[in-house]
């Protein structure tokens, strides 16, 4: 890889990491309380907002010949979508049944949750960290 192709690789995977297993987090408080916060869904939705879309749909396109990279960019536009799907259960007053979701390991949203995580770590090991 040359210089200026690890230049571009070199992401905050961890951070990503952190931000994408947030949304559980915060969609199951949200399912459990008055939400807390007033989730946008249609920006959720969007795979291009947070930091790891940015850099998918910017800087991280170099690395569009690698597979990982490709497996990452479609998983992370599912899980917007997901999540998102999710956050308009609860706006919708379905909290139970987006609980029911959340935390069931057959979901969409986990399967796809622990997809981009294990991507992101793969990734991480390859090219290393900002």
């Amino acid at each position: 890889m040359s210089d200026t192709a690890n230049r571009t690789a070199v992401f905050n995977f961890s951070s990503a990491i952190q931000a994408h297993t947030n949304w559980k987090l915060r969609l199951a408080t949200n399912c459990k309380i008055a939400p807390l916060e007033k989730i946008d869904v249609a920006a959720l939705a969007k795979d291009n907002v947070c930091a790891l879309g940015k850099w998918l749909h910017g800087d991280g396109r170099a690395h569009v010949a690698h597979a990982r990279f490709r497996e990452l960019v479609d998983a992370h536009a599912a899980f917007h979508r997901s999540a998102a799907a999710l956050a308009a259960l609860i706006e919708h007053g379905k909290r139970e049944e987006a609980a029911a979701l959340i935390n069931s390991r057959d979901s969409e949203f986990c399967k796809l949750s622990l997809r981009v995580v294990g991507v992101l770590m793969a990734l991480r090991s390859e090219f290393g960290e900002a």
